[in-house]
């Protein structure tokens, strides 16, 4: 077993991600990977994601929701790991915060079983980042289609279920690429605060640039690779600030529910 260091508690974890059936829960002060509990599901825990709304068009991605709500969507990549992913999980499980993720499809069949528990969470949203980490942009509409289908296919498999919305690897999106995006049913989506956690800033400049530009409808940018080094010390923190300015945490299809679809330009 290996033991990694989450902020205020311990967290165990199987040495290697791969085969392991399991999630991230808490039990007596320390988080280990069990079954997802009956807990999570029942009475009392965070409501279901619910279905894709049916919203505006496709044809543009998607940077924030206008929106009455006090509600924010916090939205974590991952492309490559095992010691960031476990950790965020187990944070946001603690508190039964509701999240997006974008999972790339390699790290998808590497870590198919962690990512079928990830998907049980019934506050938890599964979505794709795509299957080579390549812009977009670069890509013509049919090496985009390739591209996406590809990683559809492992999520997928680990799911059951099929991914409705991308984030394309580095936000990097054309015209065409979007277009060929919505030929598949799929949303783009970016973001409107970008964390800058995959820069390693410093715990500080993560946390006051999430809660300082957070706003009703805002989708956040964060990461779960393991090239990110901080994600996991900061996050505390930024779920006790924006709790504390009264936001309420969301999923992306909650989110695009209760507002306006605001175009990334």
């Amino acid at each position: 077993m290996l033991t990694v260091a989450v902020p205020g508690r311990v967290v165990r974890t199987a040495a290697r991600l791969l085969g392991m059936a399991a999630l991230a829960v808490l039990t007596v002060g320390v988080v280990r990977f069990a079954a997802v509990p009956a807990a999570l599901t029942g009475p009392g825990a965070a409501g279901p994601v619910p279905p894709p709304p049916a919203a505006a068009s496709l044809d543009q991605p998607l940077r924030a929701v206008a929106t009455t709500q006090h509600d924010i969507a916090l939205t974590f990549d991952i492309s490559w790991g095992t010691v960031m992913p476990p950790k965020v999980v187990a944070i946001l499980e603690h508190d039964k915060v509701p999240a997006t993720f974008f999972l790339s499809g390699p790290w998808v069949a590497a870590h198919a079983d962690f990512v079928r528990a990830m998907a049980k969470v019934p506050y938890f949203q599964i979505e794709s980042h795509g299957q080579a980490h390549v812009n977009f942009s670069g890509l013509g509409q049919a090496g985009v289609i390739a591209n996406i289908e590809k990683a559809n296919a492992a999520i997928l498999a680990a799911t059951g279920k099929r991914p409705t919305m991308i984030r394309p690897p580095n936000g990097d999106y054309s015209k065409a690429s979007v277009a060929a995006t919505a030929s598949l049913g799929m949303r783009t989506v970016i973001w409107d605060t970008d964390s800058l956690d995959w820069m390693n800033p410093g715990v500080a400049t993560i946390v006051r640039r999430v809660v300082g530009r957070a706003h009703p409808g805002d989708i956040v940018l964060m990461h779960a690779s393991d090239t990110c080094k901080q994600t996991d010390i900061a996050l505390p923190t930024i779920l006790s600030d924006l709790k504390a300015k009264g936001y309420r945490f969301v999923t992306l299809n909650t989110l695009l529910a209760s507002g306006r679809p605001l175009p990334h330009t």
